[in-house]
């Protein structure tokens, strides 16, 4: 029985169509796989009855689409796992050949490529704090045989690939394989957008966590239907702004909702701060930031920093002009800068495009990582005369280009629901607070505008909620939508109050 694809897709390497093994790289690059193997021993991809099947990959949303391909090729009886994982797909995808799913009862609409809209339960695989949503058309008891599997999963040492040539010495086939089985189709879930300006969403929250959840939500609701060059659809908002006050906290939870464990974030962490290329890849992070260019940027940040406390010099462009715009994989992580505010160092990061699913909180743990590490390059810097205590502050990230991949829906549609079905809660304004009242003898409403601290900012007056209301627009004088909503409830009852000629008490849940 010959190979054949019941889903097409770029990160899938076929090798031999009569081979019974497949080696699935995670999320190291194909390519970098196929070289390695290629120069231990070439003469396993050069045999044309060789057992190798095929490379495929995960990066993308192909949990899904490798399960259906091997479900359709039966004859393949083994999957050996090799390469960097950063989502936890390698324990999803043991989990669910295991049998290991549940059907917590919940239902998405999905959209098949004929165009007709069917609502199907979704199946949940729990893995160890990081759980993968997909539909339910294709069940792990719907195999005739399932694959064993070989978990070398990590980095592509020499010792891993030992073993796998180890297996692949010792390897015999599992035997006839069951008949082939129809192909399993792989519907989109169905996502439905509403009209807003996609240059003009602004985000400020608490956590990283809070902002990711919302912006989650934004591409969900408001996210613009395109289609890159590429072919692949994506929901897009253009320069979305997050701002995040306090990016050091994460709870477990937010931990874990987001798909990573602690040994990946400070694999990721470390990551972002070698200036060593890893695994192959055409570019890092750290790489662009800390030799790429012929010096240590990070280093030489935290020094302008240690030196001058007005510097607004902290500037690193991770973009190589002479490189990057020819095509091929080149940064998302465009430009950072540090600016110091008193003890605080505050970081704004600029990513030209952005996975928002996978991709966002995942970079901003990295920044923050940042963060970390040029406030110590900066007090222990040894040309200061008088000690230094800098420490992180606040986050912004300027997406340039953010996207939602429908194929990543399944995986955050909790987390959307959870955050559209919320109570609004007004955090403090950032603009002030207001404090409401009524001048009986001159009939007017009073609106007091105050800075957080308390400190009297300017005072409105005007006989009707509207006039005083737009005095407000127009002052610029509040910056949350509930706020403006709960400061047109306060005058309406103010001008009630004065029709009838007594006081008017503010209502005490007044946010501030």
């Amino acid at each position: 029985m010959l190979l054949s694809l019941a889903i097409e897709a770029k990160n899938i390497k076929i090798l031999n169509p009569s081979g019974t093994v497949a080696l699935c790289s995670l999320w190291t690059p194909v390519g970098y796989l196929e070289r390695r193997i290629q120069e231990a021993r070439p003469d396993l991809l050069a045999q044309p009855g060789g057992p190798l099947a095929l490379i495929g990959g995960l990066y993308g949303g192909g949990l899904s689409i490798m399960l259906r391909n091997l479900f359709h090729n039966p004859q393949i009886d083994s999957l050996v796992l090799l390469g960097k994982d950063f989502s936890g797909a390698a324990e999803h995808l043991r989990l669910f050949l295991a049998g290991e799913v549940s059907f917590p009862g919940l239902r998405q609409a999905y959209v098949f490529d004929d165009g007709h809209v069917e609502e199907l339960e979704k199946m949940v695989v729990q893995g160890t704090g990081a759980s993968y949503s997909m539909d339910s058309l294709l069940r792990p008891d719907m195999f005739a045989r399932v694959p064993r599997v070989l978990d070398l999963a990590g980095p592509v040492t020499g010792q891993v690939l030992d073993s796998l040539f180890g297996f692949l010495g010792s390897y015999r086939p599992l035997g006839s394989p069951p008949a082939r089985p129809a192909a399993v189709p792989l519907p989109r879930p169905r996502v439905r957008h509403f009209p807003s300006d996609p240059f003009g969403h602004v985000v400020t929250a608490g956590t990283i966590f809070e902002a990711w959840s919302e912006i989650l939500s934004r591409l969900h609701r408001f996210g613009r239907p395109v289609r890159f060059r590429n072919g692949k659809e994506r929901l897009e908002l253009m320069n979305l702004k997050a701002v995040v006050a306090e990016p050091g906290l994460l709870s477990p939870r937010d931990q874990s909702l987001l798909n990573l464990s602690p040994g990946q974030l400070e694999d990721y962490g470390a990551q972002l701060l070698s200036p060593d290329l890893d695994h192959g890849l055409p570019y890092t992070y750290g790489h662009r930031l800390r030799r790429h260019f012929g010096s240590d940027h990070l280093a030489r940040a935290a020094a302008d920093l240690a030196k001058a406390g007005d510097s607004r010099r902290a500037f690193v462009s991770l973009w190589d002009n002479g490189i990057d715009p020819g095509g091929g994989d080149s940064p998302c992580l465009v430009s950072v800068f540090f600016r110091k505010d008193g003890e605080l160092v505050h970081l704004s990061a600029v990513f030209r495009s952005h996975n928002g699913a996978r991709a966002w909180p995942v970079n901003c743990v990295g920044l923050h990582g940042l963060m970390e590490f040029v406030c110590r390059e900066a007090n222990m810097d040894p040309g200061r005369s008088e000690p230094l205590d800098l420490r992180p502050g606040r986050l912004t990230v300027t997406s340039m280009s953010i996207s939602l991949d429908p194929a990543d829906l399944p995986q955050v549609q909790g987390l959307i629901e959870e955050r559209e079905g919320r109570a609004h809660r007004m955090e403090a304004d950032p603009n002030g607070f207001f404090r409401i009242s009524v001048d009986l003898p001159d009939k007017a409403i009073v609106v007091s505008h105050h800075a957080q601290d308390g400190e009297p900012l300017a005072e409105f007056r005007g006989r009707t909620p509207s006039e005083v209301g737009w005095q407000l627009v127009k002052a610029k004088a509040f910056s949350d939508p509930g706020h403006a909503l709960y400061l047109g409830g306060q005058l309406e009852r103010a001008w009630r109050c004065l029709g009838q000629g007594r006081e008017y008490v503010q209502d005490k849940s007044s946010p501030r």
